[in-house]
């Protein structure tokens, strides 16, 4: 009889310690991730030749995803199974970009292959490029706009800040998005940097080259319907 008690009393105990043991250091979260979303526009006149830009926006949920572990642009004209797959640069605030030129006239699809956060989105936009200015509708219309660039003189393994003056209608453009593209002569990549408003107008940034040699300078300039980039030739010694 005392057994029986005895075998009793362990049974319910082991049943105790299995029902509150848990594992230890592991935490079961019951929240569900936030849907990443990707929008597409595309920056410029849309005319064969004209270079424009591609961008996309990335968020999660409200929030802009500034570190995506990869951003490629597909373009592909209708109708043909060539493709570009183009590398974009991360320009801040959630945006990525990159430069490209419609060659041709005639129906795209641009495809923004967008991955971060353990998520992949692919959005997609039609782009219709013409072979005539004056068919084509600006995605942003052209403005009486004056850019002026700055730079100090600069040698390889040193930086360089660069000044943008930004006039709209003889007034200064303030609160714009002023980017500045670089890329050494004869490269293919290149990477952006964005500039920051030091007073009414004026956009500044520091540059850093590795090597010397002939550099290109593309700024960017952008705010609502304003869409301006100018180019610009510097030489590192």
């Amino acid at each position: 009889m005392k057994k029986f008690y005895l075998s009793a009393i362990l049974l319910f105990a082991l049943a105790g310690c299995q029902e509150t043991e848990k594992p230890e250091d592991k935490e079961v979260s019951n929240a569900i991730p936030e849907t990443m979303e990707a929008t597409i526009s595309v920056k410029g006149t849309l005319v064969s030749g004209k270079e424009v830009i591609l961008e996309t926006t990335v968020k999660e949920g409200s929030q802009l995803v500034n570190e995506a572990g990869e951003v490629l642009f597909e373009v592909r004209k209708s109708g043909q199974d060539k493709r570009e797959m183009l590398d974009a640069k991360n320009t801040g605030s959630g945006t990525y970009q990159v430069m490209h030129t419609f060659k041709e006239q005639g129906k795209y699809h641009v495809i923004a292959h967008v991955t971060a956060k353990d998520q992949h989105v692919m959005p997609e936009k039609e782009v219709v490029i013409t072979d005539n200015e004056s068919e084509n509708t600006s995605v942003h219309p052209r403005s009486n706009v004056l850019i002026e660039f700055h730079n100090n003189p600069v040698t390889a393994g040193n930086s360089s800040t660069f000044e943008a003056n930004v006039h709209l209608d003889g007034k200064p453009l303030t609160d714009a998005d002023v980017n500045f593209e670089v890329w050494k002569e004869g490269s293919e990549e290149s990477y952006f940097t964005k500039a920051k408003e030091e007073g009414k107008g004026t956009y500044l940034n520091k540059v850093s080259f590795d090597e010397a040699g002939t550099y290109k300078i593309q700024v960017h300039v952008e705010k609502e319907e304003v869409h301006e980039h100018q180019l610009q030739t510097i030489q590192v010694n």
